[in-house]
């Protein structure tokens, strides 16, 4: 589709709705936080006389909307919260519709939605025990504390399409029903969509830079004495990649190569898989309120595949990294007795497949503000590289307990620790939420996950456990992470500051090399990190800024920019009473810093000393606006590129997303 015929269509569904607008009845916004815009009421009619029930008119008046729809989140059931959520009608974010800007700048992608991403600051891993290291797109797929479970009057449905210029698209579309009062069925499809930035049409056959699926049913049940309760879902995700290894400089500096369009990519016929299928079940029964018994179950099946049919060329260029046999000698990998016929010595190919059965068991309560848990956690879990004729098989024993108290003037203080039974994993976390003080503290050990501990193809290889490779990984501890943190939101007024503090501690860091290699720090990483956010709001007019300082001690393999910086100003407009318009200005500005590189081989990000990438300020104009219960944006991004500069890189040898036009919208339907 062309810049043309996206202006034709936006327009066309603009006046459509303006149309709508004014020969229809005031319709409701659900949960508006601003006073401006009116708030949902659903219209019954009042009995004729001698009859002997109401009537609801549904020719001229609205009876489902937003107040008429709520749903829950597991979090809330599992934590004993009884809250239920109305679907948000506001104006909200709809211009950040990628995943990085949705996540306020704090993630690091290839330049293009829905590529490897990772974080920018320091993240701890999020479980104990030996988990499988493939998260470059893990980001992308349903997690169980994001899904909405429904309680619906009418059949609901959400759908948000939009084209982000540049030739990404995003497609989400949600359908929820209830089967009757008790039992509810919904339906979720995600599908995202890019081509490659700085890869010139005649330089490669294949501009898709990706594809990604999710698929997801899901179902909650609740018996009429609410004793029992059953929340699941099913998911499908499968994301495949056309891996580019950056932009091929050819003898150019890379700030040329932004302003050039005849580029060509590293990696021409490399692609990558990533597909696993995932049952989630969330059950618990109340016998009272202060003893109630829970379980969750996981069981999930996934395979992450690689080929690079170039392996030779792109070894000889220098792309993968040179290994070297028993003699010192440079040379690539060879086969062997082990090796099947799916690896070549002209073709690197990788692939691990993944299974887990993961249980959760135990009981909780709450009594007068006092909230406990008790469980037990199993993991059994398969893993295995067809290449290397490896498997492994295991299982893993948990034991926890989280008790959270809230006091009278609803601040509240709460603590979990687990265990694992057969090592050496554990989790420590401690927080004090107050009125506007938050202040705490984690503790973790955890194992290497699979990947770093076994990798097997013609370019990467090592094991943790056997000393016959000639590269080992050199894994020899848990990695352990100590964080203590504090942040507050005093408000003066119209004016809201967020100060922030933390420091992180990390002992023996695993970590991949400028090789790709995985390695692990022989000495202690300090992480400091000061912030300081800044909310104001006068009239129509607010601004959102936010800044973080940080600074790093110890061994140079944690590479974080220095200033990190976001700011929003924006402006409330109404036009005809009808149309809503949020419209303003983004800015986001990171420091020079060496980011890490991505290896598609081991689907890893690494250290990378080759390419500074260089401080810019990224400047977005965007209006986000809304007619009855259809929301749409426009969004100018990048638009200070040729006036700040040529343009900026998102990662080693990938442009970030050059100046585009982009819209979208969400249709909310309730009937």
């Amino acid at each position: 589709m062309n810049f043309k015929r996206y202006i034709l269509t936006f327009f066309g569904l603009l006046i459509s709705e303006v149309l709508l607008a004014q020969i229809s009845s005031d319709f409701g916004t659900g949960n508006s936080t601003n006073n401006t815009f009116p708030k949902t009421n659903s219209t019954t009619t009042t009995a004729k006389k001698g009859s002997r029930r109401g009537g609801l008119d549904d020719s001229t008046k609205v009876i489902y909307g937003p107040t008429s729809t709520k749903y829950f989140l597991e979090e809330d059931v599992f934590n004993n919260r009884k809250k239920l959520y109305t679907i948000d009608t506001t104006l909200g974010e709809g211009h950040n519709f990628n995943f990085v800007q949705r996540n306020r700048n704090l993630y690091q992608d290839l330049g293009n939605m829905g590529t490897a991403i990772r974080p920018i600051f320091f993240k701890a891993p999020e479980q104990i025990g030996t988990m499988l290291g493939y998260d470059a797109y893990s980001l992308y797929s349903f997690k169980p504390n994001q899904v909405r479970y429904y309680n619906t009057r009418s059949p609901f449905s959400n759908l948000v399409y939009v084209t982000g210029g540049n030739e990404q698209d995003l497609l989400q579309f949600e359908l929820s029903r209830n089967v009757d009062s008790l039992w509810n069925f919904s339906i979720n499809l995600q599908r995202i969509v890019g081509n490659k930035q700085l890869v010139s049409s005649t330089s490669s056959s294949n501009k898709n830079a990706m594809g990604h699926w999710d698929f997801m049913v899901h179902t909650n049940y609740q018996t009429r004495n609410k004793k029992y309760q059953l929340l699941a879902y099913a998911n499908l995700s499968d994301h495949n990649s056309n891996d580019e290894g950056g932009v091929l400089p050819q003898g150019r500096t890379y700030d040329v190569i932004l302003q050039q369009s005849n580029n060509a990519s590293i990696l021409a016929n490399a692609a990558t898989r990533d597909k696993f299928y995932n049952l989630h079940l969330y059950h618990e029964y109340v016998g009272y309120k202060a003893f109630q018994v829970y379980q969750v179950l996981d069981f999930q099946t996934r395979k992450v595949q690689f080929r690079d049919p170039d392996y030779v060329a792109n070894w000889t260029s220098g792309f993968y990294p040179i290994a070297y046999d028993t003699l010192g000698k440079a040379s690539r990998y060879t086969t062997d007795a082990t090796v099947t016929n799916k690896m070549k010595l002209d073709s690197l190919y990788n692939e691990n497949s993944y299974s887990i059965f993961e249980h959760k068991s135990g009981i909780k309560g709450f009594y007068r503000g006092f909230n406990y848990r008790l469980h037990l956690r199993q993991r059994f879990f398969g893993f295995s590289n067809p290449l290397y004729n490896y498997s492994i098989n295991k299982n893993e024993n948990f034991l926890g307990v989280w008790l959270n108290q809230y006091f009278k003037d609803s601040t509240r203080a709460f603590a979990e620790v687990e265990y694992l039974l057969t090592g050496s994993d554990f989790k420590l976390n401690v927080e004090f939420q107050g009125k506007w003080l938050n202040i705490g503290g984690k503790a973790m050990s955890t194992s290497p996950t699979l990947v770093q501990q076994v990798m097997f193809n013609d370019g990467f290889r090592w094991d943790k456990n056997t000393s016959s490779f000639v590269t080992t990984s050199g894994i020899s501890n848990n990695m352990q992470t100590y964080t203590a943190y504090a942040s507050a939101s005093p408000k003066f007024g119209n004016l809201v500051l967020r100060p922030s503090a933390d420091i992180t501690l990390i002992n023996s860091y695993i970590y991949y090399d400028t090789l790709a290699f995985v390695k692990q720090a022989s000495s202690d990483i300090g992480i400091f990190r000061a912030g300081m956010g800044l909310d104001w709001k006068k009239g129509r007019f607010s601004t959102t800024n936010q800044l973080y300082l940080t600074t790093t001690t110890g061994p140079d393999v944690i590479r974080i920019p220095k200033i990190f910086a976001n700011s929003r100003l924006a402006f409330d407009l109404l036009y005809k009473k009808k149309l809503f318009i949020h419209t303003g200005l983004e800015l986001h500005y990171k420091s020079n810093y060496y980011a890490d590189g991505y290896m598609p081989a081991i689907q890893q990000f690494h250290l990378q000393d080759t390419q500074l990438i260089k401080g810019y300020v990224q400047a977005d104009v965007f209006a986000d606006m809304r007619i009855n219960r259809v929301r749409l944006f426009v969004k100018f991004a990048n638009v200070a590129q040729g006036i700040l500069g040529n343009g900026y890189y998102a990662a080693p040898g990938f442009a970030g997303m050059g100046r585009t036009f982009g819209f979208g919208l969400q249709w909310l339907l309730f009937d």
